[in-house]
């Protein structure tokens, strides 16, 4: 296990974060490339990487007009403060909006992560697992290396 942090933390920092996909578009070489990380260490099979492409599609799908409801919800609340003396009852309702469209946002994405998770096998559960770990510690790598408690 302890062999494996090292490539696992390489493996996550090499996907960034501006690798989202946009529905209806053709996915660029960056997506590509991490798709192909993805089938490769997880070892999915063929049933696995189409039921995932579908689960993938639908998931940004289903966010699109959540998050273009959350930009038009923003401007008003915005505009609200841009006026110098905001309603505080218009205000109030759009922030419960606001609040409201966030949280259909992150069902959308937990209900994307458990589907995926149900196509793995427990070898591959484990192994995403493993990247989650390596996601959690990344952030403190730097600090090792400059006082050289792991190599630079």
């Amino acid at each position: 296990m302890k062999r494996l942090i090292l490539p696992l933390l390489l493996i996550a920092a090499a996907i960034p974060a501006a690798a989202q996909d946009v529905p209806g578009e053709e996915p660029g070489p960056v997506v590509l490339g991490a798709r192909h990380m993805v089938i490769e260490f997880l070892e999915l099979d063929e049933f696995q990487i189409d039921a995932w492409d579908i689960l993938w599609e639908d998931h940004l799908l289903a966010e699109e007009p959540i998050k273009e409801q959350i930009v038009e919800v923003q401007a008003a609340i915005e505009d609200q403060f841009a006026g110098g003396a905001p309603d505080p009852e218009t205000l109030g309702l759009l922030m419960i909006d606001r609040r409201a469209l966030g949280e259909d946002l992150i069902a959308v994405h937990v209900f994307y992560v458990e589907g995926f998770q149900a196509l793995l096998d427990e070898e591959q559960a484990q192994r995403l697992h493993q990247i989650r770990i390596a996601e959690r510690i990344a952030k403190f790598v730097p600090a090792f290396k400059v006082f050289e408690l792991v190599r630079r």
